[in-house]
């Protein structure tokens, strides 16, 4: 009995080093935040010299709201990166798109542990949140309905054709030093759970913040203003939220380190603050 539990421990223990020993290529998603940009990254868990990355796909979920169109990658890694293949709401998920992003591959030296570029995009909106790499566990297969036959699984090749690619599937997050709070509201308003205002980057060395909106009609109307610690007003306008959406303010000849930032509901009344940092 008590060599064969000596046995199981052994083939457990070779077992695991096994596993950590197998070569494979995280991939992950993040937002840039200073570029306004998605970016995938791989990180690979061996370290090999022009190593032979081939033909490849990465694919991407957008939320239905982002246009039916292709989505214009820059490539920076592993060839050159397009997305070819396209479903938009199918019946399977309708609030969701897909977008296939291929490469035929190329030549890289690998650094284990060390983390790379392989492309990224912008969207038309900035940040939105459900921006997400394509999860097999929970997405829908070529075979569901609306899928139109398109495998969106993410793969690589090496020059055996193994597939090394592991995904990192958490969301893109966007890191701000400060969110907007509400700050005022006529008594008895409710704020809905999901309103949320959120100006990026934050702080903003190049005195240009963007606006992320959730919760808002997109036809609502928005007053913005953009004022000085002690009042005085820099910028003051009113926008459609889905105008708003990613729009780049630039404050780049505010002479102040910080600014306040005010975006008020008027059928509403009710108001968000959130204070800008030019400088950290």
């Amino acid at each position: 009995m008590k060599k064969n539990l000596i046995g199981l421990v052994v083939v457990a223990w070779l077992c695991s080093l096994y596993a950590v020993a197998q070569p494979k290529i995280v991939l992950r998603m993040a937002f840039n935040a200073e570029q306004n940009r998605y970016a995938v990254f791989a990180r690979p868990n061996f370290s090999a010299n022009q190593f032979a990355w081939g033909p490849s796909q990465v694919s991407v979920v957008l939320p239905a709201e982002v246009a039916d169109q292709s989505v214009s990658a820059r490539s920076t890694n592993i060839g050159v990166w397009s997305d070819n293949s396209r479903v938009f709401a199918p019946e399977a998920v309708p609030g969701v798109d897909f977008h296939g992003f291929t490469t035929q591959g190329g030549k890289v030296d690998l650094v284990a542990g060390d983390e790379f570029l392989l492309f990224d995009f912008t969207l038309p909106q900035g940040y939105i949140e459900g921006v997400r790499l394509f999860d097999t566990q929970k997405d829908p297969s070529a075979a569901k309905p609306g899928m139109k036959g398109g495998d969106f699984s993410s793969y690589m090749a090496d020059d055996k054709g193994k597939n090394l690619l592991n995904m990192d599937l958490s969301p893109p997050k966007l890191d701000v030093k400060d969110e907007g709070k509400l700050v005022s509201a006529i008594l008895g308003t409710a704020l809905e759970p999901s309103v949320r205002v959120v100006a990026y980057p934050n702080p903003s060395p190049s005195g240009v913040f963007r606006l992320f909106l959730q919760g808002f009609d997109r036809s609502e109307r928005l007053t913005v203003q953009i004022t000085t610690l002690t009042g005085k007003v820099m910028q003051s306008f009113s926008e459609r939220a889905d105008v708003l959406a990613g729009k780049a303010l630039s404050l780049t000849n505010a002479a102040d380190s910080f600014l306040i930032l005010s975006v008020s509901r008027p059928d509403k009344q009710q108001t968000f603050a959130q204070k800008l940092w030019l400088r950290d």
